[in-house]
């Protein structure tokens, strides 16, 4: 109590002054709500918030939030030549092949983050 009492006494405004909250403004993320159960089976279920991140490359087995038309899904990422296959958390279900100019068809970002409320 005493250091911050001498402190705020040579601060004008007080100890207040010294305390900063900067905004930050990260535009390569951003959050949305899992639309659907499909990537259940790794931890990512519907109603959970994701953090996606976009970045110029991604890695096979990614999980990445893409977009089909009005649509976004997350789902893992595969790449050959110029086809993409996107794969839900467990082989069974289904599986979309897509060519890379499929119109429509766009990469939003790597999930990075999984937001659950309890």
């Amino acid at each position: 109590e005493f250091l911050l009492e001498q402190l705020d006494r040579r601060l004008k405004g007080g100890v207040g002054k010294m305390v900063t909250n900067p905004q930050m403004e990260l535009t390569d993320r951003f959050s949305m709500t899992v639309p659907d159960n499909r990537m259940a089976d790794v931890g990512i279920c519907k109603g959970d918030y994701v953090i996606i991140q976009r970045r110029k490359k991604y890695l096979e087995g990614d999980v990445l939030a893409v977009r089909l038309g009005e649509r976004v899904f997350i789902r893992r990422y595969f790449r050959s030549a110029n086809r993409i296959r996107l794969e839900c958390g467990t082989p069974d279900r289904q599986t979309m092949i897509l060519d890379t100019d499929t119109p429509g068809f766009s990469i939003l970002g790597n999930v990075v983050q999984v937001i659950r409320e309890l």
